[in-house]
């Protein structure tokens, strides 16, 4: 049998608490995390979504943020 669940204030509650007898012993290690997408991956829905910016913009953000000279 294997169960899934979180940790809540530091105790383990399963998802489906109803299948353990009480008393039971149990064995209990965390499950692999999942590796995030790559930001592109995230994102890419937003590509193109914001029209009229500066073509140079990647490149100048600070001057455009900020104020700062461009480079």
């Amino acid at each position: 049998m294997e169960l899934e669940g979180i940790v809540s204030n530091g105790v383990i509650v399963p998802d489906d608490a109803a299948v353990l007898p009480e008393g039971m012993r149990v064995r209990i290690s965390p499950a692999p995390a999942e590796k995030p997408k790559p930001f592109g991956e995230r994102f890419a829905k937003f590509r193109g979504t914001v029209s009229g910016l500066p073509s140079d913009l990647a490149r100048h953000h600070d001057h455009y943020r900020l104020g700062t000279p461009k480079r």
